[in-house]
């Protein structure tokens, strides 16, 4: 059975030796705490870091666009 990505309601646990150290192990999965997020969950490491792929695709994708549209409409001029 996989770890849980996210684990919310943490800080009146156990857990919540987290907000000591900025992480915990748990079931061999490191979780580090997502201050962006309103609740604070605790997120394993490897869900941030597909996460963060995932924006960086999406930027560069918008990026290509952009400069696409932009020879488009400048058309042969250089």
């Amino acid at each position: 059975m996989q770890p849980p990505e996210r684990i919310y309601g943490w800080l009146d646990s156990q857990l919540s030796i987290a907000r000591f150290y900025g992480g915990i192990r748990v079931q061999g999965r490191l979780y580090v705490i997502d201050n962006e997020h309103p609740e604070k969950p605790l997120v394993r490491t490897d869900v941030l870091d597909a996460e963060r792929l995932q924006r960086i695709r999406e930027t560069r994708a918008r990026s290509s666009e952009e400069a696409a549209r932009a020879a488009m409409a400048q058309g042969t001029l250089l």
